[in-house]
């Protein structure tokens, strides 16, 4: 029995306490998601068929004052539970007390590679998360401002890209700040780049060889209006003034590895958890927050993050140009950039200038577009912009695939594979309406859960 074997064994048949990943830490969300949360040591998928999806994250880490109130927003919190939850009232969980203002800035840490740099940490938080009696929306605002004073580029990773504000559904305001941005760099004639880095799929148990189910729908349904379907979103803003144009400016993208699990070759797209934006090489928020409402608007879920912006600066280039960019924010550009495309294995790979015409078109492009087709040659994979109903899944899966049906030419392709940038599918699924149908329990959830 296969599922019986896998709880024994870890892939070439490593016993035991020699797996790189026990029991729940091998998943894959998409495929199914966890069960029997108390037992943590036990298989819930079989490791010999299902790969395991890989995880792409990024935190920061803080020292001095900016470490004090993040530990005074956590005593917030904290005090703010107990007060309010009967389950905490017990004299085990105790009050905090914050530490002094005065001596915060005192202690000089002594950790390797840190970076000196204005830090000024953010939070949504309201009644309900902090007891406080106006909301915070400081990461919202951030993100705004850092957009919308931008000079050269943007770089984000999110899990999610859920913007552009009709009012109605949506509200919080980052992507229609990354389109006035782009209109404005446009109008005047000046180079600009919009990088986004996004999951090809939303990490909800679905099968996405018949659609994905009603959840991981909702959210592809939110994420696509945000990038190219509707009135409100990125694309068509941006179209209405200058056509095609746009290709020049921002680019929206996901990431995908491959691997030989028990003689087979098999592909997963790389779940992409981090909430991150890089301006400029000198400016960088990291933190909890996602790109959608329930993270942003404050009065829902509670985040926190860190503004980071440089102080001590290093020699660089911005278009061809000689160019001061700080310390940290270049530092942590480049470790992305070099990372996502293969530059680490293929030195030939220059990643230092973000904006240049070579790099944006010859690196950027050239490697998500080229990594995108061999994968579809050698995997058909998902999402794909060739299946654009659900009718077309039975076809496009029935096609060959060299993975299937010539296993040697296939390594010869994904030998050409540079890193694990691709181009995001578009098109998947844009002839049908996503939103969860009538009947289903997903339906009969508020939208705010999607948001």
């Amino acid at each position: 029995n296969s599922s019986v074997r896998s709880l024994n064994t870890g892939v070439g048949e490593l016993f035991g306490n020699t797996r790189f990943w026990h029991g729940k830490d091998y998943c894959n969300f998409v495929h199914k998601d966890w069960i029997q949360l108390d037992k943590p040591f036990d298989d819930f998928i079989d490791r010999h068929t299902t790969p395991r999806m890989p995880w792409h994250d990024i935190a920061s880490v803080v020292h001095g004052k900016a470490a004090r109130d993040v530990a005074r927003h956590f005593i917030q919190r904290w005090n703010f539970t107990k007060l309010m939850k009967p389950k905490y009232c017990a004299p085990s969980y105790p009050y905090l007390l914050p530490k002094s203002h005065t001596t915060a800035g005192e202690q000089r840490y002594q950790v390797p590679n840190c970076i000196n740099a204005n830090v000024q940490i953010l939070r949504s938080a309201s009644d309900w998360s902090a007891g406080i009696k106006n909301h915070e929306e400081s990461i919202h605002n951030a993100y705004v401002h850092a957009i919308k004073n931008s000079r050269h580029f943007l770089y984000i990773e999110n899990q999610f890209f859920i913007s552009c504000a009709d009012n109605r559904y949506v509200f919080n305001k980052i992507g229609d700040a990354i389109v006035q941005r782009i209109l404005q760099a446009y109008r005047e004639g000046k180079k600009y780049r919009v990088y986004v880095v996004t999951p090809l799929l939303p990490g909800f148990e679905g099968d996405i060889k018949t659609g994905g189910g009603s959840a991981l729908q909702a959210i592809m349904h939110f994420n696509y209006r945000t990038m190219n379907r509707g009135e409100h979103s990125i694309f068509s803003q941006l179209k209405k003034e200058m056509g095609d144009q746009w290709i020049n400016y921002i680019s929206i993208t996901g990431l995908r590895t491959h691997a030989e699990l028990e003689g087979k070759l098999v592909t997963e797209l790389i779940y992409v958890h981090s909430k991150m934006l890089i301006a400029d090489d000198n400016t960088v928020i990291i933190g909890s927050a996602n790109i959608n409402d329930r993270s942003m608007l404050g009065k829902r879920d509670s985040e926190v993050a860190v503004f980071v912006e440089d102080t001590e600066t290093v020699n660089s280039v911005m278009d061809g140009q000689p160019y001061q960019a700080g310390k940290y924010a270049l530092q942590l550009r480049l470790e992305c950039f070099r990372m996502i495309l293969g530059a680490n294995a293929d030195l030939s790979i220059n990643v230092s200038d973000p904006v240049s015409d070579h790099f944006y078109k010859e690196v950027w492009m050239v490697t998500c577009a080229r990594n995108a087709s061999i994968y579809q040659r050698v995997f058909r994979c998902l999402p794909s912009s060739d299946v654009r109903s659900m009718s077309e899944l039975d076809s496009y899966l029935s096609k060959p695939a060299l993975a299937r049906d010539d296993p040697a030419r296939a390594q010869e392709e994904l030998k050409k594979i540079r890193g694990f940038l691709v181009q995001f599918p578009f098109q998947f699924l844009s002839e049908e309406n996503l939103l969860p149908p009538m009947g289903t329990k997903e339906a009969m959830v508020p939208i705010e859960v999607w948001t």
